[in-house]
């Protein structure tokens, strides 16, 4: 009867103490979990990409000048085996609807729910098809996936990123980019 009637006389600062105590063991495994040395990095070499954010934005508002549209296309005609990499069509067309020529550049597929799954491939000219660029990635899981092409033309920098639903089966079917 003593416990409870001690208890009961110092019940305030009892819980006043007891939230105390669990706020510091809460910001001592905080500290913990982030300054352990395999503790991951939120986003890669992000302090770079803050350096440099004035001059892609620049690079974005003169890609959105230019007017130019992007689709991308899993092609029909190419199987796909799991674990292997996927052929992504890119085709490039100007504002009156032409084909943009001679462009260079990469593919980044990104995958937002799981970063292990980001691929980047280099962009070839399809020589049959003027507008029409080709490269390989690894694209075994299905749902969205974030496109991004940065591509030079001559003296013009062009980037473009859309998010892509990439169906479970993904085999001809024409990938419709929401532009972001």
């Amino acid at each position: 009867m003593k416990l409870f009637r001690l208890v009961s006389e110092y019940r305030w600062p009892i819980y006043i103490g007891g939230l105390l105590t669990m706020s510091l063991v809460a910001c001592g495994v905080l500290v913990f979990v982030a300054t352990r040395a395999d503790a991951p990095r939120p986003i890669d070499h992000y302090y770079e990409a803050a350096q440099s954010w004035d001059a892609d934005a620049a690079v974005l508002d003169a890609s959105r000048a230019l007017g130019w549209t992007v689709t991308f296309d899993l092609p029909a005609d190419v199987p796909h085996v799991a674990g292997m990499p996927r052929p992504v069509d890119v085709t490039v067309v100007d504002r009156q609807g032409q084909p943009v020529a001679g462009l260079s550049g990469q593919l980044l597929a990104n995958r937002a729910s799981d970063t292990r799954l980001n691929q980047r491939g280099d962009l070839l000219g399809i020589p049959s098809v003027p507008g029409r660029y080709r490269t390989l990635v690894r694209l075994d899981d299905a749902g969205s996936w974030d496109f991004r092409i940065d591509t030079h033309q001559a003296a013009t920098r062009f980037v473009h990123a859309a998010r892509v639903t990439v169906p479970r089966d993904a085999a001809g079917t024409m990938l419709e980019a929401a532009s972001r």
